[in-house]
């Protein structure tokens, strides 16, 4: 959980806000508004059609912000999976349109499930299936209104030389911005090798917790 505070014009966040596979933030980490004034904030269509903002004080303003990200947090959180599926398949996708080779990795490899030739036998028999289920998870709900595939028991299950838990494990959160109707965040991999599987990969959620602006690298 998170508490806002505006003192002297200044908003501050303190506190966790817990994004499943895209990690946990903490106090510094979170922003509001990405560097807003807090007259800019004050603009916010959440505010104005939730609170009378001619008569509302800061404090009035804090409260409401602190119980709506507080919210949107535990909304993410009653729809992890098909949260983190989305992270999942736009993460893996990524690998699979540059052809990554994990496999170069050995803290991300079971070498014991690697095909003789992992550059046409690792992603190629599953590129058609990917671009279908990414076609579920692009810009789309996650709120539990619609079924969708699980992605990660696919990948647990197509990619067996993939070592997933290690990946997950290597995720560290950088930034989480917190915005009118949204919440963005940035995360990244700590693996040292050449390429990167997360480079600041960067994502928007709205209130149905959709993807909407995904980049990584």
């Amino acid at each position: 959980m998170i508490t806002i505070q505006i003192q002297n014009k200044e908003v501050k966040v303190q506190g966790t806000f817990n994004m499943g596979y895209m990690g946990v933030y903490k106090d510094d980490d979170i922003s509001l508004g990405a560097g807003d004034s807090l007259e800019d904030i004050k603009l916010w269509n959440i505010l104005s059609n939730n609170l009378d903002m001619e008569h509302c004080t800061n404090e009035d303003i804090a409260r409401f912000l602190t119980d709506y990200f507080n919210e949107f947090e535990k909304k993410i959180q009653q729809n992890s999976k098909q949260v983190n599926d989305n992270f999942l398949i736009n993460v893996f996708s990524n690998m699979a349109d540059c052809g990554l080779a994990f496999w170069e990795n050995e803290k991300i490899t079971i070498q014991d499930k690697l095909p003789d030739d992992p550059e046409e036998e690792v992603y190629q028999p599953y590129w058609e299936e990917m671009d279908e289920i990414l076609t579920e998870y692009d810009d789309v709900p996650n709120d539990g209104s619609l079924k969708k595939t699980d992605v990660e028991a696919l990948i647990r299950k197509n990619f067996p030389m993939l070592d997933l838990d290690a990946l997950l494990t290597s995720i560290e959160p950088e930034c989480l911005n917190l915005d009118d109707g949204c919440i963005c965040f940035q995360c990244f991999d700590n693996f040292d090798f050449d390429h990167k599987i997360m480079c600041a990969a960067y994502d928007e959620l709205d209130e149905n917790l959709a993807f909407s602006d995904w980049h990584n690298f």
